[in-house]
């Protein structure tokens, strides 16, 4: 992934060193007398060219993020389609746009300003009252206030004025018990596939992240069958893994690895490894959300060793569970209208959670994330055209299914029988358990109750319930003091294993047992 950084009316900023990490590769800047826009790239996609900001007649464009539905011309990227489409159509064509992405276009005639944000959220777009946009916060100005662009919005607004961000795409659909029909399972696997397919385009070394997961599997399965074709510079798919010793998730990936033919690497971290990278974490993923600091951590250290091994791009399985209802919480949903309510407002935060975890932890080491189960046509079939009643498990009405049974039997056949019955286990977790606790212990050697006590003066925002939640929200305010960004941080108080705080009602016994970790489902019952 890339960085960007734009000032609109404002003093010409010095932090662009701030966003190397995320494009090590090259940079670039173009500056005039209202606006600076500046960029960090990472090269994936023709590394010989595609320098940014792009200029292309009127129109000056720094991007990140990747384009499907481009036909671009031999010297040129997938990017290079944002100021074509915007000289043609103006603000109304960022809602043609396949892909995630945000950008910010300058048109040097008509002083008009464009900032949008890819429907989901996958890649990250901050603003200050100020008129500084950029990824990352720590390149924003301390003396105004930061928000987060929302995703699936569009901003047109001239040199000097504040923007107005508009949502460019449709609600999801509002869906009731009598709409349910039949749901063929053939159309998901083929969606799927194409969503792999326009993933694997690139021009350098790639991989997989395999937990040995559905999803991740999934993913790496479709992916095996297609590199030869799609990626004959680099068909040989390499997989990876990591977690602490004796995880699940390192066992299993290596059998999964072995079925499907990845060359399969597995890692191993300790708990004093990651709790000593605690600071850095945060700082990378700019949030102190407890489940994102939980599962970032594991993540953040395998950047380190995928950019040891030169590894640019990898595919991830990142989004399944929110639009497949695939936590183990949901086994317990009352209702095809409460689940369509659960689902909905899970896919409308995943750009504060899943995705700012997937997207920072690995471009903090100069590494990108694609995310297929995020794909616009993946997502619509979910949302839109999978009635809610083929996301009911536990109280399904035809009796006890597990989570996630619809994309289970879809994918039946494609991926080893052993990972269709495997039981969802959150990345956290799968890590090594052990990892949660220890995580707790530290934060309840490092806080006191004193402090804890006086959480709500000190961060009347957010206000942290947990020892835990206090130490990564301490942390998060040292890093980012310059900053007032205590707003773009999305938090969720009352959770059990990663649910909404209304979910977290579906059972009397959920609420002794509240922690974002999905253990706590097990801790609340003995057995379903």
């Amino acid at each position: 992934m890339c960085g960007i950084l734009a000032v609109v009316e404002g003093a010409t900023p010095t932090t662009l060193s701030v966003l190397k990490r995320r494009g090590p590769d090259e940079h670039g800047s173009y500056l005039d007398e209202h606006v600076y826009l500046g960029h960090t790239r990472l090269s994936i996609v023709h590394p010989e060219a595609g320098a940014q900001p792009i200029v292309h007649g009127e129109w000056v464009v720094t991007m990140n993020g990747e384009i499907y539905n481009y036909q671009a011309e031999s010297d040129e990227t997938d990017c290079f389609f944002v100021p074509k489409l915007l000289e043609q159509l103006g603000k109304d064509g960022v809602a043609l746009l396949d892909g995630v992405f945000a950008f910010v276009a300058w048109n040097k005639s008509t002083k008009q300003v464009i900032v949008a944000r890819d429907p989901i959220g996958v890649v990250p777009l901050y603003y200050s009252e100020s008129n500084v946009f950029s990824s990352l916060l720590a390149a924003m100005p301390k003396d105004s206030p930061v928000h987060i662009v929302p995703p699936g919005t569009v901003a047109a607004f001239q040199a000097g004025e504040s923007p107005t961000f508009e949502s460019y795409t449709k609600p999801y659909s509002d869906w009731s018990v009598s709409e349910a029909g039949p749901a063929p399972p053939d159309v998901l696997v083929d969606t799927m596939r194409a969503a792999v397919s326009k993933r694997l385009s690139g021009d350098v070394p790639w991989g997989v992240l395999l937990s040995g997961g559905l999803d991740s599997t999934i993913v790496a399965s479709l992916a095996v069958q297609m590199a030869r074709v799609y990626r004959p510079d680099y068909p040989v798919v390499h997989s990876f893994c990591i977690g602490l010793q004796d995880s699940p998730d390192v066992a299993v990936a290596k059998q999964v690895a072995a079925v499907i033919g990845t060359n399969h690497i597995s890692i191993e971290y300790t708990i004093e490894e990651g709790i000593l990278a605690l600071r850095e974490v945060i700082r990378a993923i700019e949030t102190y959300d407890v489940t994102t600091v939980r599962a970032s951590t594991p993540m953040w250290l395998l950047g380190r060793r995928l950019k040891a091994r030169g590894i640019k791009m990898v595919l991830s399985g990142e989004g399944s569970d929110e639009l497949f209802a695939g936590y183990l919480y949901n086994l317990y949903c009352p209702s095809e209208a409460a689940m369509v309510q659960e689902c909905q407002h899970k896919v409308e935060e995943l750009h504060a959670y899943d995705c700012q975890r997937a997207n920072k932890t690995l471009a903090d080491w100069g590494v990108e994330t694609r995310v297929p189960f995020l794909d616009k046509d993946v997502v619509d079939f979910a949302m839109n055209k999978l009635p809610p009643v083929y996301k009911m498990s536990g109280t399904h009405p035809d009796g006890p299914k597990p989570e996630k049974w619809f994309l289970r039997e879809a994918f039946r056949g494609i991926v080893p029988a052993t990972v269709v019955d495997r039981t969802k286990a959150q990345f956290s977790d799968a890590v090594g358990s052990a990892w949660i606790d220890s995580l707790i212990l530290h934060a309840e050697r490092q806080v006191s109750d004193a402090q804890l006590e006086a959480a709500s003066a000190r961060y009347p925002y957010n206000t942290p319930a947990t020892k835990e939640a206090y130490l990564y929200r301490s942390i998060f305010a040292s890093l980012f003091a310059h900053t007032r960004a205590e707003k773009t941080v999305l938090y969720q108080p009352k959770s059990i294993a990663c649910s909404t705080g209304a979910a977290s009602e579906w059972h009397e016994n959920f609420k002794t047992q509240l922690d974002p970790s999905g253990e706590s489902i097990q801790r609340a019952f003995q057995s379903f």
